[in-house]
């Protein structure tokens, strides 16, 4: 293709149209591509001879307007390293290859990237790039992105979670909840970030319409998420889709979210919005500057891109939040859990793995396009569970902190004690009191030793309770080899632990305070 003049190009100031529907000009030193992307071209133009920027300027642009925005943040981000790092204001064989000389294995994917970039920008034909320049490119074989190194190792702060960790999240933004110390919208961002394990930007791109219930073929209902694909370089804003079957109580705390939503809108708006705009409303909406759109025409444009969406960076901010507030803990590190939207990705593969299911089934759970990702998950699966004795159980429950309730001396000490109906019982016998004053269906003792208003007394039978949930869990795993299986009480198990270590502590006391009466 024959090069464009650079002075024809240096007086064109075109406007562009990014994937995400947002405006742009090719000679603005910021381009804002969509809600979580603006890009400092003016970063990389100040490095480079002036028909150099121009030709920089014309392919990103291409790539704005025909890719998604966090593809072209990446190339912007990994061209501008290799100008930062080579001390350069053009590109030449050279340049190229003594940048390459300084890679690492680790990071010579860096200029994989920038090769796609820089073939892109000669075959457009800007100015900048010569013939000799492609040709070393072309001969060149590249080392790509090393993937899954956090999953091979089970890294215990950004890879997957044990499920131990994962219980405890799903437990305790409940009990969260339970006890306001989080709104609606975070448990919905939470248990749809622990059930799906879909990305940060996948969430944030849902709208009320999203959430759908029907029927299977036996006539039972179906609960499903019709989720925004991500990650597809070539797609516009909510372009592709794929449903994901999501649990029933998921699907009701959803419609909860979706009702105060609406409610939200409704009240801040000073036009009223038709059912065919309700079912537009983003799931997780961003609410700043809602006060200023004012006409329903205005409100229907904004429904087109992802303005009124809540960014990507809320839906991190909110898992951290949940994993602060709640208090959870790592059995693994005895530290508060280190919580992103990443690990629970990482989690529902390995999970997937560990139950036998292959690249195609991790890839189509997942959301990937393709299985080259997929691979990283049963090229050598993780395993998380252990067997878990008395003694395994010492040393970890001070670390898992699973109990999540008060410890008492004695039933008068409770609240709710004086009621009898509260009492919890084993084998007739008293091991605590329940102070919640609402209905509960849960099958006790077991479920009670993690739930926030259980009132174990110091004297109860607990060393039973554990002697048997150890027990039960040797004799599923015998019968069904399944450790997985075999391990759905560990979290249970690690609770009573602690509660015993709690009550040998206290009964001292009490005995000390009796000698030394």
């Amino acid at each position: 293709m024959a090069k464009i003049n650079s002075q024809t190009l240096l007086s064109i100031d075109i406007e562009c149209c990014s994937k995400a529907g947002y405006i742009f000009k090719e000679g603005e030193n910021v381009w804002v591509l969509d809600k979580n992307v603006s890009i400092p071209v003016i970063s990389v133009c100040s490095l480079l001879a002036e028909d150099v920027a121009i030709g920089f300027r014309k392919t990103l642009a291409y790539y704005a307007t025909n890719m998604s925005s966090r593809h072209t943040e990446n190339i912007h981000s990994r061209f501008r390293h290799f100008l930062l790092s080579s001390h350069i204001n053009k590109i030449n064989d050279t340049n190229l290859i003594n940048y390459r000389a300084n890679l690492t294995k680790q990071t010579e994917w860096y200029l994989g990237v920038i090769r796609g970039f820089l073939k892109k920008w000669h075959q457009l034909g800007y100015p900048g790039i010569t013939d000799s320049v492609i040709e070393l490119l072309d001969s060149w074989r590249l080392k790509g992105n090393e993937k899954g190194d956090l999953i091979k190792r089970l890294d215990p702060q950004k890879g997957p979670l044990t499920d131990i960790e994962l219980l405890a999240f799903n437990e305790g933004i409940v009990h969260a909840f339970e006890r306001d110390l989080i709104t609606i919208e975070e448990l919905a961002i939470g248990l749809c970030c622990s059930h799906t394990g879909r990305r940060s930007i996948q969430l944030s791109h849902l709208k009320i319409k999203d959430l759908l219930k029907g029927e299977n073929r036996q006539g039972k209902a179906m609960y499903l998420l019709n989720v925004p694909r991500a990650k597809q370089r070539a797609s516009f804003f909510r372009e592709q889709f794929k449903q994901f079957a999501i649990t029933q109580e998921l699907w009701t705390i959803l419609v909860e979210q979706t009702l105060q939503v609406q409610d939200t809108f409704k009240k801040s708006l000073n036009f009223e919005l038709e059912q065919r705009e309700l079912d537009e409303l983003p799931l997780f909406p961003d609410l700043t500057g809602l006060k200023e759109i004012a006409s329903l025409y205005e409100m229907q444009s904004q429904l087109k891109t992802d303005r009124l969406h809540c960014e990507t960076h809320h839906i991190q901010a909110v898992v951290k939040r949940i994993a602060n507030v709640a208090d959870i803990y790592s059995e693994r590190t005895g530290e508060p859990l280190h919580i992103t939207t990443n690990r629970f990705r990482y989690t529902t593969g390995t999970r997937a793995a560990r139950e036998g299911f292959g690249e195609m089934v991790i890839a189509e759970l997942l959301d990937h396009s393709d299985t080259q990702n997929a691979g990283v998950y049963i090229e050598n699966i993780p395993e998380h569970v252990e067997a878990l004795d008395k003694a395994v159980g010492q040393y970890l429950a001070p670390y898992a902190q699973a109990f999540a309730g008060v410890l008492v001396d004695r039933e008068a000490d409770a609240a709710r004690g004086e009621d009898i109906t509260s009492r919890i019982r084993k084998d007739n016998n008293g091991i605590g009191t329940c102070g919640h004053h609402g209905f509960c269906g849960a099958n006790v003792p077991v479920p009670c030793y993690t739930c926030i208003h259980f009132q174990p007394w110091v004297d109860g039978p607990h060393v039973i309770v554990l002697e048997e949930l150890i027990t039960e869990r040797e004799r599923i795993k015998v019968v069904t080899g399944d450790k997985q299986i075999a391990a759905i009480n560990d979290r249970t198990i690690l609770a009573v632990t602690e509660i015993i270590q709690r009550c040998d502590k206290r009964k001292k006391q009490l005995i000390g305070k009796l000698t030394h009466g």
